[in-house]
């Protein structure tokens, strides 16, 4: 696997992650320790591939830092990104 495949496996995982995170105040929140187990699972096995500043983001579990830097990556090295959904207030 190259460097943009285990970015793109990450963001998407780092993107669902964040729409659980954001939907915690609705009345059936997801439950948030499969995606943590997700995301130390995928820092562990992608680590090889991954810029050292994506590691350090994902080592010390600063999730949306690691989004963000995935996000602001040049089109050419990753996917286009779409943002995490977040809910309406109402």
């Amino acid at each position: 696997m190259n460097s943009s495949e285990a970015q793109n496996i990450l963001l998407h995982a780092l993107q669902d992650y964040l729409s659980a995170v954001s939907a915690q105040k609705l009345p059936d929140r997801p439950d948030l320790i499969p995606h943590c187990q997700q995301l130390e699972l995928l820092a562990v096995q992608l680590a090889p591939q991954l810029d050292p500043r994506l590691n350090h983001f994902l080592e010390s579990k600063s999730y949306r830092k690691a989004h963000d830097y995935l996000v602001a990556l040049p089109s050419s090295k990753l996917a286009k990104a779409t943002p995490p959904r977040q809910p309406c207030s109402s």
